[in-house]
């Protein structure tokens, strides 16, 4: 092959790739909490384009697949998509499981990097207002490395391994080791009926504060 040749070969090389979508290799490689936050927002956004017109499930694979396995990508379209023939789409609900959960994507949302594992996880605190209310609990993403490049595996709520949330609270783990009784007794745990205060007891529970009288050691934890 001569200079000539050789130089328009690397020419349509370089226009080529430059047509490639860019979710066709973005996913490839994930360097940092910006561009996993990054992936993940357009992962979501992925989820939600599919309410504005009836598809195929063709093509409902194909928006999806740059982002989820097939595992996750089937639990979504089986309890979100709806449809017949070739018109599917998904329709607005107060309960829409595996989509990505409403991060904050801020200093509240934890990233833990291990070697063929990336969890996001953030910690919402209770809630009675609006159609949904929910207790205090975690919310995780589990990302996998695949061939075509890291995917969203496993929605975890409430269920993170208690290995993650050390990685991504170690302040909640110190707090709670200065708080363990110094003498050998039991510290007694259980539930408590709140009267008038209970908004006062609830922010006490929450700091891991312990209270102490003569003859019991009660100790007040995050549940």
């Amino acid at each position: 092959m001569d200079k000539h040749s050789l130089l328009l070969f690397v020419l349509l090389f370089g226009f080529l790739v430059l047509l490639l979508p860019a979710n066709a290799y973005a996913q490839s490689d994930l360097q940092g909490r910006d561009e996993i936050f990054e992936f993940l927002g357009e992962a979501f956004e992925s989820q939600v384009s599919l309410s504005e017109s009836g598809r195929t499930m063709e093509e409902i694979d194909s928006i999806l697949n740059p982002y989820f396995t097939d595992a996750y990508k089937s639990n979504f379209i089986e309890e979100n998509v709806v449809g017949q023939e070739n018109e599917f789409q998904t329709y607005g609900t107060d309960f829409a499981p595996y989509y990505i959960p409403f991060y904050a994507f801020s200093e509240k949302t934890k990233v833990v990097e291990m070697e063929s594992e990336i969890y996001v996880v953030e910690f919402f605190p209770a809630t009675t207002e609006g159609p949904v209310g929910y207790e205090d609990h975690y919310e995780g993403l589990k990302l996998v490395k695949e061939k075509e490049g890291w995917k969203v595996a496993e929605y975890l709520y409430d269920q993170v391994p208690q290995e993650v949330i050390n990685q991504a609270y170690p302040e909640k783990m110190k707090n709670q080791q200065a708080a363990k009784p110094e003498n050998d007794d039991e510290p007694f745990i259980g539930e408590i009926v709140f009267g008038p205060n209970f908004s006062t007891l609830k922010t006490f529970m929450e700091l891991g504060v312990v209270f102490r009288n003569e003859s019991r050691t009660i100790l007040f934890g995050l549940l």
